[in-house]
């Protein structure tokens, strides 16, 4: 009874914001934009976490590419909670604004924090509404629990809103919403009507967009980026032995107890170092399973940057079980990093098999992958990582990655111009 009450309770709250909204909206409607102002475009991305108190993947993708969009004369501003006293209100990272709102947990969990989500609901729908000659387009990142309000404030303030998933296949975004507890049917169902446009950055993700029912019509494949760098020569091992890198957040889902049982497995006289950077609540007990593996696994922690590690490296290793389109591996690749990962969303749109890199679909066969990669001489092994490099520098510099989401922003204004007519 008193599951329902609450369930009741949470989707009356939210309704209740989708007609005061409407109302407002009514009462104050929008100025039509002019078909020549198009090519000053203004951007509001919508994150769930942001740096500082995050530095997660999908937030430093998000800081990569509005500084590009900066620097290509777009107007971008970013959106994120606020969940420390300490984080200030607003500040600017790259010369992107940034405005924060406070919450006492991130709103995208659910479950016990509604209460967090709800006031991420009132505060974000206000904010938009109050802000709403400041933007032209609404970019979610993610579309998990937190973009229900950015989605239907949008929508009603027509204006183009995109969203750009996180993850495919076992942990799909979409499929995590309509999961939560309460309001989770809703909020998918809320999400998929309300979007105009999903960003889709692996071909499992659009799979998983078109299982929603999502027309082709509103998926638009456009991959991550990275700043390409600017590598200095690697230099081989003098005795021959073969320099392993891991990097990212030591979570369940990265599935490194695999990648450290599979070391484990190598020859006792093997000649291979794996160093692991990032930190996570799996740390502590990766550490003790490679403790015994006599200091062939080092934890570096996290590091604020990795391009000096991923210069000295050989091979790049991923067992994760859940991604989007990882921005480690595009990082490695970009480096001259052979890759040895998992079959998972976006690993075998960047990585062809035995060509650049390897893919693994069975821990048994990520096994003996890295036995072939020990194998590889010095000439095959370089000509793998020149393919890495002209696949990052062909297909994901965050360059032409801007250059099409600009195009998208550009088209979906267009489309909106009879709308607000």
């Amino acid at each position: 009874m008193g599951r329902g009450v609450a369930a009741s309770g949470s989707r009356n709250a939210i309704r209740r914001i989708d007609m005061i909204v409407t109302e407002i909206v009514s009462a104050h409607p929008m100025k039509p934009p002019q078909a020549e102002a198009l090519p000053s475009i203004r951007i509001l991305l919508v994150l769930p976490t942001y740096f500082p108190e995050s530095y997660g993947g999908a937030e430093q993708q998000t800081r990569r590419f509005a500084r590009m969009l900066v620097e290509r004369g777009v107007s971008a501003t970013i959106l994120a909670p606020r969940l420390s006293h300490s984080t200030p209100k607003r500040s600017a990272i790259d010369g992107v604004p940034i405005h924060r709102l406070r919450l006492r947990a991130a709103p995208n969990l659910g479950g016990r924090h509604m209460l967090s989500f709800l006031s991420w609901c009132v505060q974000v729908v206000i904010w938009m509404l109050r802000h709403r000659d400041e933007f032209d387009v609404v970019h979610i990142i993610h579309a998990r629990l937190h973009a229900v309000p950015a989605a239907l404030a949008g929508a009603l303030l027509r204006k183009p809103v995109l969203a750009k998933l996180g993850r495919g296949g076992r942990c799909f975004d979409l499929d995590v919403v309509r999961e939560k507890k309460i309001i989770g049917r809703w909020a998918s169902a809320l999400i998929k009507r309300h979007v105009t446009a999903f960003i889709a950055n692996s071909r499992q993700i659009a799979g998983d967009l078109k299982r929603h029912g999502i027309g082709a019509d509103r998926i638009h494949m456009i991959p991550n980026g990275i700043d390409l760098p600017r590598k200095p020569r690697r230099e081989p091992n003098a005795d021959g032995s073969r320099r392993f890198i891991c990097l990212g957040r030591l979570d369940p889902e990265k599935c490194l107890e695999h990648m450290i049982d599979a070391f484990a497995a190598l020859p006792a006289d093997a000649k291979a170092q794996l160093t692991i950077l990032g930190d996570g609540q799996c740390r502590a007990a990766l550490e003790e399973q490679a403790a015994r593996l006599s200091g062939r696994v080092t934890f570096a922690g996290a590091v604020e940057d990795v391009f000096p590690f991923l210069c000295d490296a050989d091979f790049y290793l991923s067992t994760s079980v859940s991604e989007g389109m990882s921005n480690a591996l595009l990082e490695a690749m970009s480096c001259g990093v052979v890759p040895i990962v998992t079959d998972v969303s976006g690993a075998s749109d960047i990585v062809e098999h035995e060509c650049s890199g390897f893919v693994a679909r069975s821990h048994l066969e990520y096994c003996g992958l890295l036995l072939r990669a020990l194998g590889l001489s010095e000439a095959k092994r370089d000509e793998m990582a020149r393919r890495a490099v002209q696949t990052i520098a062909a297909q994901f510099s965050m360059e032409s990655v801007a250059t099409r989401q600009m195009r998208l922003y550009a088209t979906l204004m267009q489309k909106a111009l009879p709308c607000a007519r």
